[in-house]
């Protein structure tokens, strides 16, 4: 490796370097003459003294300023040196300084283990990255079903409503753009960025970086970051980025992990409704709000089956029975209103919570469901339609119960003595067989 010292010396002017020697021998000669003639001179001793001593000093001075020039070089490469071992240095001040920051999370990916979920991960992420790149707002994108768009799963800082749940196409976005290339990506030109966004989202903000994550070489989440202060130094933020993208990765991994197997295990598989666990997760939480706001806060459940079930699957077979139990519920849910909550318990029940909904409210929830299954139907060939008719059962809290099994199990009562009600479901037997 090259000296810097020998580079900046070999870099020296050679003609300034001669000129200063002929100088300082010029001077070297002229000296002693002129020290002579002062000494035979007429002057009073006392200037020719004067005179001797600020020859001394100039002579003294030109010596300390050849020096000086003579040295300068090997000075301004030690500089240089010195210049590059600080800069190593702050590197590896400012990557131990990101360590310490993310080893906080993950000391509590260890201490939750892989239970905290994307939404809680990515504000404790978010917060923390926020120490070490102060941005003004962050977006988790990731692909929607279609793959085609970004959305913003989870947004944290400033306008972060605006941004949750946007949809921003994957080919033009910088965040499309870091996960088709894989690398970082950055940009000033904001206004671009803005158009994708709606109106307003990204207002106040004049810069971007997008961070891919991934894992073995798939990625399977963008997170961006939104700045409201210009960016000085747009490569010293990409080193830092680069440092915390390979460390976020695990975190979300674990979390993400966590969401799908919790959904599983909350989930119908057939329907993709969630399932009785989930139904009873929540009716608790509903009850225990209504129990604090009782006169305010009213809440009813309902049950609901699907008529002569048993025999569309032995008719039509359980693969059109599959299709009816899809089809309720689609049909179900579509009558809901947006608070209400739909499960499917077993079999071909289903259970409804309808928060802030009275007895009479829940009538006509149910008056709208049977209105839409007699007006739809499901085609099984060209020429062949099953139309369904459903059973219906609800209860009301404190009036039918005020635990979670006493309304479920009013609500069924109440279904069972609507298929009693059935007139296709009562058996005539002649007179003569009555007592």
């Amino acid at each position: 490796m090259d000296n810097p010292a020998d580079r900046s010396q070999s870099c020296a002017n050679p003609g300034f370097a001669n000129r200063l020697q002929f100088a300082i021998a010029a001077f070297g000669l002229t000296a002693p003459v002129l020290t002579f003639l002062v000494a035979i001179s007429g002057f009073v001793p006392s200037v020719k003294i004067a005179i001797l001593v600020a020859l001394s000093f100039v002579y003294f001075s030109i010596c300390l300023w050849t020096l000086w020039q003579m040295r300068r070089p090997a000075l301004s490469a030690l500089s240089a040196e010195e210049q590059m071992i600080s800069s190593f240095n702050a590197a590896e001040e400012s990557e131990d300084f990101i360590d310490e920051k993310l080893a906080a999370l993950e000391d509590a990916r260890e201490f939750f283990g892989s239970s905290l979920k994307p939404a809680d991960m990515f504000r404790l992420v978010a917060s923390r990255v926020g120490e070490i790149v102060p941005f003004t707002a962050a977006v988790l994108f990731m692909r929607s079903a279609n793959r085609d768009f970004l959305v913003a799963r989870h947004s944290y800082g400033s306008n972060a409503l605006l941004l949750e749940n946007v949809e921003i196409p994957l080919e033009t976005s910088l965040a499309g753009l870091a996960l088709l290339s894989g690398e970082i990506e950055s940009t000033a030109e904001i206004l671009k960025e803005a158009a994708l966004f709606p109106d307003g989202s990204l207002a106040g903000f004049v810069a971007a970086a997008a961070i891919p994550l991934s894992q073995e070489g798939d990625i399977f989440a963008v997170m961006q970051f939104f700045f409201a202060e210009p960016v000085k130094d747009f490569g010293e933020l990409r080193e830092r980025l680069e440092i915390i993208g390979g460390r976020l990765s695990p975190l979300f991994l674990g979390s993400l992990a966590y969401e799908k197997s919790l959904s599983s295990a909350l989930t119908d598989p057939l329907t993709k409704l969630p399932n009785e666990r989930a139904f009873f997760l929540v009716l608790e939480n509903q009850l225990a709000e209504s129990q604090r706001f009782r006169d305010e806060r009213p809440l009813t459940v309902l049950a609901v089956d699907i008529r002569d079930f048993e025999e569309i699957n032995r008719d039509y077979g359980h693969s059109t029975g599959d299709r009816v139990l899809s089809f309720a519920a689609t049909g179900i849910i579509s009558q809901l209103r947006r608070m209400d909550f739909l499960a499917r318990s077993m079999n071909d029940e289903f259970l409804v919570v309808l928060p802030k909904a009275s007895a009479r409210t829940a009538s006509e929830i149910i008056e709208r469901i049977a209105k839409h299954f007699s007006e739809n139907h499901i085609e099984l060939s060209a020429d062949e339609v099953v139309r369904i008719w459903l059973n219906f059962g609800w209860a009301t809290f404190w009036q039918d119960g005020d635990t979670t099994e006493h309304l479920v199990n009013a609500a069924r009562q109440r279904k069972q003595i609507a298929k009693l009600g059935d007139l296709s479901n009562v058996l005539k037997f002649p007179k003569e067989y009555v007592n």
